[in-house]
């Protein structure tokens, strides 16, 4: 950026990954004797808003929100977990003086002398195979004695260099042997490593994997038509056309030269069940209100301000002291339903 447009660019909203935050909780999602914030830690940045993503543990979801406060001076994982996971690294420095092959053949020879490795006992580490809760990948792990866990043949093999330990590929098997129900088992093994706090701070990890592999909700038309569930969102926008059209919502008409034309977008999202399954696929094409400007194309905003938990609860002592026959349905659409005094072109 500085080579095209000649100056450095600002890098003072940038975070250090990681830290602790705190989001915010907006008013009309709490009472008075609730927090104001919920604690996480910083996992990134929004990739099409302003908005930071932090990771909640308590609620084990990463939300994003532009509303946040980031504490750099504190680890989140060390602050709500108690232990972060340290590596090593080792720096290689290239010796100048090897100047032919017989200096370098001596080294190597001193480099590859024998070494006392003490043998490895796979017998005492523990065997793990978690399946995932939003694809049919299973993920196997090997647990040794330190509690300390291993995804991969290449994360053994570091174990038993750094450990000094002999190094066996074909003991371990990092294919699983059954197949993803969608229903996690839990096994012996599980509950002996859920109780550790280790097992606990390494979820984390899970959860950062998982935001990097999980299919994102099309934000465009154009997403959905390169999407794995092009039918499924095809569907949904053809049903939402047609309730407009049973609604009688708009009508095609040329737009006057005085009149401003609002543009408009889908808006998708998916809706799940008890057990977090797939369970509808759900399009609206909303107008693009934020193009109107105020004492231009509108004068004021109303916002309802009546709590309708009070209303339901009258609602029900009615039903029970008079004996009314109550029946609860669910009107698909019901926003559609809502009257506009004032024509908007869209």
């Amino acid at each position: 950026m500085e080579i095209w447009l000649g100056h450095k660019p600002s890098i003072r909203h940038c975070r250090t990954f990681g830290s602790l935050a705190y989001v915010y909780v907006p008013t009309v999602n709490r009472n008075k004797l609730q927090p104001e914030a919920k604690i996480g830690i910083l996992v990134g940045y929004a990739v099409n808003r302003r908005e930071c993503r932090v990771w909640l543990p308590k609620e084990r979801k990463v939300v994003e929100s532009i509303h946040f406060k980031i504490d750099e001076t504190k680890n989140g994982v060390k602050t709500l977990f108690g232990k972060v996971k340290h590596y090593d690294y080792v720096i290689y420095q290239l010796d100048q003086n090897l100047n032919n092959d017989s200096d370098c053949r001596a080294q190597d020879e001193k480099s590859s002398s024998p070494k006392t490795l003490l043998s490895l006992h796979i017998s005492t580490w523990i065997r793990l195979e978690k399946p995932r809760k939003k694809s049919k990948r299973i993920d196997v792990y090997y647990y040794p004695l330190s509690k300390e866990r291993l995804r991969s043949i290449n994360d053994v093999k570091i174990y038993c260099e750094r450990n000094k330990l002999e190094f066996d590929p074909n003991q371990f098997n990092f294919k699983p042997t059954t197949t993803n129900t969608r229903f996690e088992e839990k096994t012996e093994c599980d509950n002996e490593t859920s109780s550790d706090s280790v097992d606990e701070a390494s979820f984390v990890n899970d959860i950062f994997q998982h935001e990097i592999y999980m299919t994102e909700i099309p934000k465009t038309f154009k997403e959905t038509q390169i999407s794995p569930d092009k039918e499924k969102w095809d569907e949904a926008m053809s049903e939402e056309i047609k309730l407009m059209q049973n609604r009688k919502v708009w009508d095609l008409v040329e737009p006057k030269s005085n009149k401003k034309v609002l543009g408009c977008r889908w808006v998708y999202n998916i809706k799940h069940d008890e057990k977090n399954n797939e369970k509808k696929y759900k399009s609206r094409l909303v107008a693009q209100g934020f193009k109107q400007r105020p004492s231009v194309d509108f004068t004021d905003v109303f916002a309802p301000l009546v709590n309708f938990y009070i209303i339901k609860f009258l609602f029900v002592l009615l039903v029970c002291i008079l004996g009314w026959n109550h029946a609860q349905i669910d009107v698909k659409g019901a926003y559609l339903y809502g009257n506009l005094y004032i024509p908007i072109y869209m």
